[in-house]
């Protein structure tokens, strides 16, 4: 697999085809994945242009303790490949089964994939557990809010799931017409999280992260 770091538009990872729009069809593949130690002696330049790509076009905060992340091809390859390094898997089933589930997470046609993510160490006065608390989060809690309000759809809706880790897999359906009023950039965009008594949105969604959501429902 040949590896081009150099971006001159943005600090995307250039590790896929150059036709964007079979970038954003395509699934992860085994031979999309770099052997452990070549990943190992480039993580450093991996990791680095990761969270510059992460912080201008995929995240998004709702005050200091709640953001979103989302998610496409570039930033699930990034993620399988720690893991890989992490456990060290390096038996091809298994990892093929990594791949098919990190799969699911690609964004579908007209779909926003996202993980939603509460930072716990933030100061208390900022996330009270007894007003917000990931078990009791509901899709219509989280909304994407554009010439109308749209709810987020929970990836998974197990109680189980629901009530384990800081994390959640959420996604946003968009039809044609959001879809044009999110690439037209003229009418504000952002998300507003409610529950109970507790309130945060976030700032007017910059075109830089607009322009890359829009890329994801372009399939």
């Amino acid at each position: 697999m040949q590896i081009n770091l150099c971006c001159k538009k943005s600090p995307k990872l250039a590790v896929f085809p150059s036709d964007k729009r079979l970038l954003l069809m395509q699934k992860l593949e085994l031979k999309d994945i770099l052997p452990l130690d070549d990943f190992e002696s480039q993580r450093k330049k991996f990791f680095e242009s990761h969270i510059r790509y992460i912080e201008k076009y995929r995240k998004v905060r709702l005050g200091s303790s709640i953001s979103l992340v989302f998610e496409n091809r570039q930033t699930l390859w990034f993620r399988v490949q720690e893991i890989f390094r992490l456990t060290k898997i390096t038996d091809p089933k298994v990892m093929q089964n990594e791949l098919n589930v990190y799969n699911r997470l690609i964004p579908e046609a007209n779909t926003l994939q996202a993980a939603f993510l509460l930072d716990t160490q933030s100061p208390p006065h900022t996330i009270n557990s007894s007003i917000f608390s990931l078990k009791d989060f509901r899709g219509d809690n989280l909304r994407l809010i554009l010439n109308k309000s749209i709810p987020c759809d929970l990836t998974t809706k197990r109680p189980e799931d629901l009530s384990l880790g800081n994390s959640l897999w959420i996604r946003f359906f968009l039809d044609e017409e959001a879809k044009m009023i999110l690439k037209d950039g003229r009418t504000p965009a952002k998300f507003s999280l409610s529950s109970n008594q507790f309130l945060a949105e976030s700032h007017n969604l910059p075109t830089e992260l607009r322009e890359s959501l829009w890329e994801d429902l372009q399939q």
